[in-house]
């Protein structure tokens, strides 16, 4: 496939979509959840989401290996999506579970709870990690034509930004609704909701799911010897397998700006709610709200993308996102700069988006990139960036929450 079209590009960007729903409430609202709901300590809550993280770092290596050496994949339904496929069924059986209160021992000690929880967060971050590395491996497959595959991270990024509108927008619903003025703080009273919305994002993405399986066609994907035939980009690069790149002074420096972006976005992403209900002291509510606006924010940033990278290219475009991110921590920090701190807040959140946005899609196009022609090797490539993002981010959150101020 050289130029693909319109129909094609949408059933690609919406096989991530599962993932993105369940990540948004995974990042944004575990950690509170853990802490206010099920009344996990500060520490304990961090450790749920090492777990989960390491869990997912391991998997993605693991994956990334075997689904190279996939060839045809399950009864020749191609090696990527037969991984997506498996992923997605892991993440359905998984995730509700780790947003309901533990069946039958939800009284019942700390640590008898955790090990509750421990098995459903590594068979959802082992599914999570076989949906997103044989997905992000499929584009350098789909098309050799550079700007095509930008405007397939791009679409994809479009479609994890309206993910995140959809799970705020209707956890907004959830906490708004109903709820008295003086019930403005999280409780176990809570608990239905959380688990209301794990069934609906799960019923959700599974419907698009489906449509990314009937409208992605892996088998006319292009091979690594078309895309070194048609483009010149890639024709005079040396061939790489993953011994190769473990060589290539290139790759250290590309996940090194992965996992520092991933740590940026996801951070932000972990701690808002927090910083939101217990820095800020607003209601419940504005853990759905002011993140809305972000991502909001974030969805219209995906549109001048391509013109963006074609105008300064990948390294000032990454440069303009990280200089309105180092604007946006100013404005955290200077809570009530803008009129008061709720104003301020939602100021600083239409930056973030717009901020997240822009590095975001610029480390995933410089990592398809590097890929270049290598399609039988993108799975490790994509396996490794996201094995160093995984690690540093629940190493992170563990730290921080060894330090939280927060008190039960």
């Amino acid at each position: 496939m050289d130029q693909l079209s319109l129909v094609k590009k949408l059933s690609f960007g919406v096989g991530h979509v599962l993932n993105d729903l369940t990540a948004s409430m995974w990042f944004s609202y575990l950690l509170i959840y853990l802490h206010r709901v099920v009344n996990f300590s500060n520490s304990l809550s961090g450790y749920v989401m090492l777990l989960g993280r390491v869990a997912d770092a391991v998997s993605t290596v693991f994956v990334g290996f075997e689904s190279d050496r996939t060839k045809s994949g399950f009864c020749n339904y191609g090696n990527r999506k037969s991984w997506h496929l498996f992923g997605v069924i892991s993440v359905l059986l998984s995730f509700p579970f780790m947003f309901n209160l533990c069946i039958g021992c939800e009284n019942s000690v700390e640590w008898a709870r955790f090990i509750y929880y421990a098995p459903f967060v590594v068979i959802f971050q082992f599914g999570w990690a076989a949906t997103q590395i044989s997905h992000l491996a499929l584009i350098p497959q789909l098309s050799h034509c550079e700007n095509e595959r930008v405007s397939l991270n791009a679409i994809r990024y479009a479609f994890t930004v309206t993910s995140n509108l959809f799970t705020y927008g209707i956890t907004y619903l959830f906490f708004k609704i109903n709820d008295s003025t003086d019930d403005s703080e999280l409780s176990r009273k809570d608990a239905p909701k959380f688990m209301y919305l794990s069934i609906i994002v799960c019923t959700v993405g599974l419907i698009f799911q489906l449509i990314f399986h009937a409208g992605t066609d892996e088998k006319n994907s292009l091979s690594e010897e078309e895309i070194r035939e048609k483009s010149s980009l890639f024709s005079n690069r040396a061939k790489l397998n993953w011994s190769g790149y473990l060589k290539s002074y290139r790759f250290y420096l590309v996940a090194l700006l992965y996992m520092s972006t991933r740590l940026i976005v996801n951070m932000t992403q972990v701690y808002f709610p927090m910083y939101l209900t217990d820095s800020l002291e607003l209601d419940k509510s504005s853990i759905a709200l002011i993140p809305f606006i972000s991502f909001l924010s974030g969805f219209l940033a995906t549109f001048p993308q391509r013109r963006l990278k074609q105008n300064f290219g990948e390294y000032i475009s990454y440069l303009i996102g990280s200089a309105i991110i180092l604007m946006t921590c100013i404005l955290f920090w200077k809570n009530s700069l803008i009129v008061d701190r709720k104003t301020t807040a939602i100021f600083s959140s239409i930056f973030l988006g717009f901020g997240n946005t822009i590095i975001l899609c610029t480390s995933l196009t410089l990592t398809t990139d590097l890929i270049g022609s290598n399609t039988s090797s993108g799975a490790f490539v994509f396996g490794a960036m996201s094995f160093t993002d995984k690690l540093s981010n629940g190493l992170t959150v563990a730290v921080l929450q060894q330090f939280s101020p927060c008190e039960q």
